[in-house]
């Protein structure tokens, strides 16, 4: 019987053995495997970036909006200047007669005064407020091409991340290798030139 025992210790003896050596190898092997997956995924893990400078002083379609606004600023403010010719005339034209006017003529003029000062100020909220609407929403339009682009650009490149750079933000240092400006630039333009053809 003793024999039994001490050969049915030494079997299990061996079978912890095996066990243990089993147990470690797997562990082993199983933070080798996450590891290799966690460098795989950094390595696909892929950030880039614009310069957002270049994009507007290079991007047709920005451009054209850009000139647009400037165009529809300048309009603006010419319908303020004539408001505001209109309000010195006829101030220069009251301070001339001045003297000769009778009570009512005075208070004539400076009631047309008051209204030609009250159309300005109007007019240059109303203007002001149309402006910025227009302006958020023609600069809004640009930002969804952008960003429409970029899906489908990302998505054939690999890249997870594209960030705009311009020089006032506070990123201190950019790798030029991950500046992806040039072949943005031209995907937007021909993407833009095509849409225009249409």
């Amino acid at each position: 019987m003793n024999k039994f025992l001490l050969g049915l210790n030494l079997v299990l003896v061996i079978a912890v053995g095996v066990l243990y050596y089993m147990y470690f190898d797997y562990t082993r092997s199983d933070i080798h495997d996450r590891q290799h997956a966690q460098a795989a995924a950094a390595n696909t893990f892929k950030i880039a970036y614009f310069e957002l400078d270049s994009l507007q002083t290079n991007y047709e379609y920005y451009k054209e909006v850009k000139d647009y606004l400037t165009k529809k600023d300048s309009d603006y403010g010419q319908q303020l200047n004539a408001i505001r010719n209109r309000y010195q005339n006829k101030l220069k034209e009251y301070q001339d007669k001045g003297p000769t006017l009778s009570q009512s003529q005075q208070s004539d003029y400076e009631q047309q005064l008051m209204k030609l000062q009250n159309d300005y100020q109007t007019t240059e909220a109303n203007i002001n407020s149309e402006m910025q609407a227009e302006m958020l929403e023609k600069l809004q339009g640009v930002k969804m091409k952008i960003q429409d682009f970029l899906k489908a650009y990302c998505a054939n490149k690999g890249y997870a991340y594209v960030f705009a750079s311009s020089k006032d933000d506070d990123i201190y240092y950019k790798d030029t290798i991950r500046n992806i400006t040039d072949s943005i630039i031209i995907g937007l333009n021909e993407q833009y030139k095509a849409s225009k053809t249409k």
